[in-house]
């Protein structure tokens, strides 16, 4: 017969930070580095906080020491944390300006979950500007009823904070541009429609591009929210004669090819396909 040792743990989870994206299939955004400054650091060495990373975030753990619920640990506690994104092309895929060097800064605000005052991150997130294309921290302020750390914290019944910053896909139109080393190639009896027919897309405008390379361009009608995946797929196909057995599966767009095309007032998503 053995001995049965019950062991309670004190640590307990009081912050909890998640960046999500609906660009992603599972709305998880794991683009970001997150480092606390300095100061943070420094604070949670004083008081015990574990600062660990997740997937989309982090998590705040308190070691639950009773020494953390004497009155020189009461107050509010600000904590600010560095981001810094490891995806170049996340500004084609978010839907933010592509112009200026911003500096956004993520702030809670009672008991608001959400880091920011609109649905998404957006142009009231800004404070200030930056060198980098994009930039931005995390400024939260926690304990402010002493509902962790100091007097009366050892009774706290409070949950741990649940924020979250959330992104949006940028919607773009989709410009199929189709090129040929014959220069005699005729391109007017081609459409573009998706696997079920059930649309046709004929209308062909012929530009050149910044190269000097001439291509017949074809617009989906309809704007296509970016994603990292897509449902349907599209296709070029020929009218003629025969049993208009021409098709070709074109591809789903890139992000990488995403542009701001200021004239139009709109952004496009170039999708180059050789007919050689």
């Amino acid at each position: 017969m053995y001995n049965q040792i019950n062991y309670k743990s004190n640590y307990k989870k009081i912050v909890e930070i998640q960046i999500k994206h609906d660009f992603f299939k599972n709305n998880n955004c794991s683009t970001f580095e997150i480092r606390p400054d300095i100061e943070t650091q420094d604070l949670f060495r004083n008081y015990g906080i574990i600062f660990k990373k997740t997937s989309n975030g982090f998590v705040l753990i308190s070691s639950g020491e009773l020494r953390y619920s004497s009155g020189s640990f009461s107050g509010p506690i600000n904590l600010r944390f560095s981001l810094k994104n490891n995806d170049p092309l996340f500004l084609n895929y978010t839907n933010l300006s592509l112009e200026n060097g911003n500096h956004f800064v993520f702030k809670n605000r009672g008991d608001d979950e959400l880091l920011h005052e609109s649905e998404f991150v957006d142009q009231s997130t800004v404070s200030g500007f930056s060198d980098e294309l994009f930039s931005s921290e995390i400024v939260i302020i926690i304990n402010n009823e002493n509902e962790f750390f100091g007097n009366g914290s050892e009774e706290s019944t409070a949950d741990s904070k649940q924020y979250q910053i959330k992104f949006t896909s940028r919607v773009v139109t989709v410009r199929y541009n189709f090129y040929s080393s014959n220069e005699a190639f005729d391109f007017a009896d081609y459409y573009v429609t998706d696997e079920e027919n059930t649309l046709k897309i004929n209308t062909i405008e012929e530009r050149q591009l910044a190269s000097g390379k001439n291509v017949f361009c074809i617009q989906q009608t309809d704007p296509v929210k970016c994603s990292q995946f897509y449902d349907e797929t599209f296709f070029l196909k020929k009218e003629d004669n025969f049993l208009n057995t021409f098709s070709i599966q074109l591809p789903s767009l890139d992000p990488k090819n995403i542009s701001n095309v200021l004239a139009k007032q709109k952004y496009f998503a170039e999708i180059y396909v050789g007919m050689d």
